[in-house]
């Protein structure tokens, strides 16, 4: 009586198709914690219904999908491989779980294995021949699983995706996933906004309560960079579905690139909410908060991560991070070490050994940390403000002449930077090679005209070079400091200081050298009186002011 009620009356939904329906919108919704539940009883109480395999199956690989870098592919394809084998052994005749073997080969790269599952699923379908019993509904469904399995796996063969979804449009032409499917071939496989916009506009305009159709038509407005636009169709589909998670984290990702960063963390936790906290969702979440630079907060999702999970390795990378832009250092340098200790050597990126190095930096450990950032930007040469870094790392421990040929080789590469001067120029000071320090000295105040602690370093190397001052190499750099601060004399009284002290003794000096030039002791003598204006209690100018006042008299 049940199965004629069926055949009769094929539309009265069954708790099954309810519940599995259910489940499908939880997976679609990414709340793949919940949709396994519910698939798992589904299969206890359906053992022999090959759909329940199938989407059971596309749970894990749709869960793949979603957070490639965190998901393990192997786990998910093992577990959906698995999935579809037992659908097939529950029901063989049910073409699903075939082409759900096909996808998992497409994923691994397996063309030929792929091909072989597509076409035994397509043989199982109806023909004119072969009349096997089920409805167009279903029929075009597994063609646009078909389909989509390309287009998830980036396969490139538009011949047999069109071939699907144009034939599974003729079984059945309001089937809403087909022209999203279709849409996203459109743009992913072929970069084809126009077509793509226009499949996603007919899949909205078949359901306007499609959430998936907002979600696609506002991702492909995001990728025009129509931020507005894109917002608006992310918002038309949370108004509609108020449980549709991946909403959630679009808005967030637009939200956080429009720096309203609290709206976008409010997103961000909704999503995770909806996603019932399974840590695919809160690594997501982290990284939106690595994103939002909201580092307390990460590291307490790290934590937590953590507690549940010790085997995600990122994790830690992910709390030497945070911890270091928390100026947590010494706590930063225990984690990345830990980090380092767990990762493969392989799966180490240029970034891991930067920050490593900042930290090492920061717990005053920059003999290594030079080491570390000078590998990092041997990594990636294109890095090459990194070299500034090593160079300062050299300078901290009074490593000179390292620091002087790293910012030559920075220097070679690509032209230092006004800062990379400034620090390279006092490197040879220290190391008393003051001719090279001079024209670096020289270099930076040409490029910084207004930076008077630049000329003061430059005047004393100069006057390194001709300590006697016979030659007076100092002295238009010490005029050019006193006519630079004569705006703001009470600022710069010490450079201003400096400077008269010097020209006091040149002037002096030069008097020595010709006794017959009375105009070099008053010169002196105006200096020296300059000395003691600002510094009244300084006794070699009061001697100099005694000895010149006799001279000149």
């Amino acid at each position: 009586m049940l199965a004629l009620m069926l055949l009769l009356f094929p539309f009265i939904p069954t708790a099954q198709s309810q519940n599995l329906d259910e489940a499908i919108k939880l997976t679609r919704s990414e709340q793949f914690s919940a949709a396994d539940k519910l698939f798992s009883a589904l299969v206890k109480e359906n053992p022999s219904d090959g759909d329940v395999y199938f989407y059971y199956g596309d749970n894990y690989l749709k869960r793949y999908f979603a957070d490639t870098l965190n998901v393990s592919f192997q786990e998910m394809t093992d577990a959906a491989q698995q999935l579809f084998t037992k659908g097939i052994q529950a029901e063989p005749t049910n073409p699903s779980n075939y082409a759900g073997l096909a996808e998992v080969a497409l994923m691994k790269n397996n063309l030929s294995e792929a091909q072989q599952y597509f076409d035994k699923a397509y043989s199982l379908l109806p023909t004119k021949k072969n009349k096997i019993p089920m409805t167009p509904e279903k029929h075009a469904r597994i063609l646009v699983k078909m389909a989509d399995a390309f287009v998830k796996s980036n396969v490139k063969d538009t011949a047999q995706i069109f071939k699907y979804l144009h034939e599974a449009e003729a079984k059945n032409p309001s089937d809403v996933e087909l022209y999203i499917v279709r849409g996203d071939a459109y743009i992913y496989l072929l970069n084809d906004g126009s077509n793509a916009i226009s499949n996603y506009n007919i899949a909205q305009s078949l359901n306007p309560n499609s959430s998936m159709a907002k979600l696609r038509i506002g991702q492909l407005w995001m990728r025009a960079k129509q931020y507005q636009m894109a917002l608006n169709y992310y918002e038309e589909g949370v108004t509609i579905d108020s449980t549709f998670a991946p909403a959630y984290r679009e808005l967030g990702f637009l939200l956080s690139k429009a720096g309203r960063y609290a709206d976008a963390k409010r997103m961000f936790i909704k999503f995770l909410e909806l996603s019932a906290g399974n840590i695919p969702a809160r690594l997501q979440y982290i990284n939106t908060l690595m994103e939002l630079q909201d580092y307390p907060e990460a590291l307490e999702q790290i934590n937590n991560v953590l507690a549940m999970d010790t085997t995600i390795i990122d994790l830690y990378r992910a709390r030497a991070y945070a911890l270091y832009e928390n100026e947590e250092y010494e706590k930063g340098l225990i984690a990345i070490e830990k980090f380092f200790e767990r990762s493969p050597k392989d799966k180490i990126r240029p970034t891991d050994v930067i920050y490593y190095g900042r930290l090492l930096s920061k717990n005053e450990k920059d003999s290594l940390a030079a080491i570390a950032l000078y590998e990092a930007w041997e990594f990636d040469t294109a890095k090459i403000d990194l070299l500034s870094e090593v160079a300062m790392s050299y300078i901290k421990y009074k490593d000179y002449p390292h620091a002087i040929r790293i910012y030559a080789l920075k220097d070679s590469v690509a032209e230092a930077n006004v800062l990379d001067v400034y620090n390279w120029a006092k490197a040879y000071y220290n190391v008393q090679d003051y001719a090279n320090a001079a024209v670096l000295f020289e270099r930076f105040a040409k490029e910084q005209p207004t930076y008077i602690p630049g000329f003061t370093w430059w005047a004393r190397t100069l006057f390194n070079l001709d300590p006697e001052s016979d030659e007076g190499l100092a002295k238009p750099v010490y005029e050019q400091i006193l006519e630079i601060t004569r705006e703001d004399t009470v600022k710069y009284h010490s450079q201003r200081l400096e400077a008269y002290y010097y020209l006091a003794y040149y002037f002096y000096h030069q008097y020595v050298l010709d006794k017959k030039n009375l105009d070099y002791a008053r010169e002196s003598l105006k200096y020296n009186h300059d000395v003691l204006a600002i510094d009244p209690e300084n006794e070699k100018a009061k001697q100099m002011v005694e000895a010149l006042k006799r001279v000149i008299k």
